[in-house]
């Protein structure tokens, strides 16, 4: 099998989390598996491309990067719009609820099969210069990986610019972008913090992933071998939240000068996240972000929004009206 796996770019959880769980995926479920795995950037295919290559069968299994695919199967967003989810806890609870629906969705799309779910961790916000809270984004340039957060951001006067990861750190340096946002492991590894100056650690997003096989795949294996690849990738991505958990508290205090073990020690002064950037965030996600994407999803699969009504909101509370902040 033909296994496209995360950037190296993306750091630890690559290298010691993904790398050797496909390396010993054969011989952790005794199947008759031969397992080539490449990451996303050594084989040369763009991680906005996993879907389609699934389905016309160039791979046999990615390490499925929502953000980056989300314009090919809105779906995806839906699972992680702005502001929506503000902790590890809940976006457990929204991947429990809305996985099966987008399982579906793949399958009925894409050929693809969804094997797990997990999350980077917030997806926060580091500057080059001096930053009060949200408000002060306004004719800042800003880079980011997602649509929903690219129309937050212009709705705040900010300049959005989606950028691929690889290239942001540079984007940094050479001042094309006056912040960015990404996990805070992944600002670390990166080196975003060489050229940075505030770490502003309010969850824009939550940084869902996924593996996902294709059907074809998937259909030509025996119930029981099923049985056993499937087991084995639940107890991966119950291993990665852990993992995502316990590395985005080190990340953090490495990146505000604390005790750092096996990271990258920098010292950005730490930006306060006010309950008036909470509430901004989630009121212009609401009133901008949410309508667009459910004319978006609607779109291409009708009564989508309706299913995303009855299956997120409930966990999130996210639907419900909002004081206006003004």
């Amino acid at each position: 099998m033909l296994v496209l796996g995360q950037p190296q770019s993306v750091g630890l959880l690559q290298r010691d989390q993904e790398a050797p769980f496909f390396r010993n995926l054969a011989d952790s479920t005794d199947l008759p598996l031969i397992i080539t795995y490449r990451t996303a950037d050594s084989f040369g295919l763009k991680d906005t491309h996993q879907l389609e290559a699934l389905r016309d069968g160039r791979m046999d299994i990615v390490s499925l990067r929502f953000m980056q695919n989300n314009a090919k199967e809105p779906a995806l967003e839906g699972l992680d719009l702005p502001g929506m989810i503000p902790d590890f806890q809940q976006a457990r609870q929204v991947v429990e609820a809305y996985g099966p629906t987008l399982d579906r969705y793949l399958q009925d799309s894409f050929g693809a099969k969804l094997l797990g779910l997990w999350s980077f961790g917030p997806q926060v916000m580091v500057c080059r210069s001096p930053l009060g809270g949200l408000k002060d984004l306004k004719g800042r340039k800003v880079r980011i990986a997602s649509p929903g957060l690219a129309q937050l951001i212009a709705a705040i006067g900010g300049i959005p610019a989606i950028l691929p990861f690889e290239d942001t750190k540079e984007a940094l340096a050479l001042g094309m972008v006056d912040c960015a946002v990404t996990s805070a492991a992944s600002a670390n590894f990166a080196g975003w913090t060489e050229h940075t100056h505030d770490y502003f650690p309010l969850a824009f997003q939550f940084g869902f992933n996924g593996y996902a096989i294709s059907l074809a795949k998937w259909k030509a294996l025996r119930p029981e071998e099923q049985d056993r690849l499937a087991q084995a990738f639940r107890a991966f991505s119950v291993k990665l939240w852990r993992y995502s958990e316990d590395l985005q508290r080190e990340s953090e205090r490495c990146i505000l000068g604390g005790p750092c073990r096996q990271l990258r020690p920098s010292a950005l002064r730490h930006v306060p996240v006010s309950s008036q950037d909470v509430q901004l965030l989630q009121r212009l996600s609401r009133e901008v972000v949410l309508p667009s994407w459910s004319a978006r999803c609607d779109a291409l699969r009708p009564g989508c929004r309706q299913t995303w009504d009855q299956i997120v909101a409930p966990v999130t509370g996210f639907a419900r009206p909002t004081q206006r902040i003004r």
